[in-house]
């Protein structure tokens, strides 16, 4: 094995190690905003069993807009997507 083709094993290694990482990160951001959705989901609808047992009018709906926000900001999100609705409600 000559100079070059040691050079070249080493530097392709290095670039699949740091690809494998990068991959490992990217993985783990999209299971966390997965995760985020799911549980902002649920606090959504929860909450919104809740308005209806007391009468009140103001729901969020469920849908991709407010599955992204509550993904992005989590349980921030979700009471910004309340906030926002009593603000338009009043």
């Amino acid at each position: 094995m000559d100079i070059h083709t040691g050079a070249y094993v080493i530097i392709f290694m290095c670039v699949l190690i740091l690809c494998v990482a990068a991959l490992r990160r990217r993985a783990e951001f999209l299971i966390n905003i997965l995760l985020r959705s799911v549980t902002g989901t649920a606090v959504i609808y929860f909450v919104n069993q809740i308005l209806a047992t007391q009468q009140f009018q103001t729901m969020v709906g469920v849908n991709p807009v407010s599955v992204l926000t509550s993904g992005i900001l989590g349980l921030p999100g979700v009471a910004l997507l309340y906030g926002i609705h009593i603000f338009q409600f009043l």
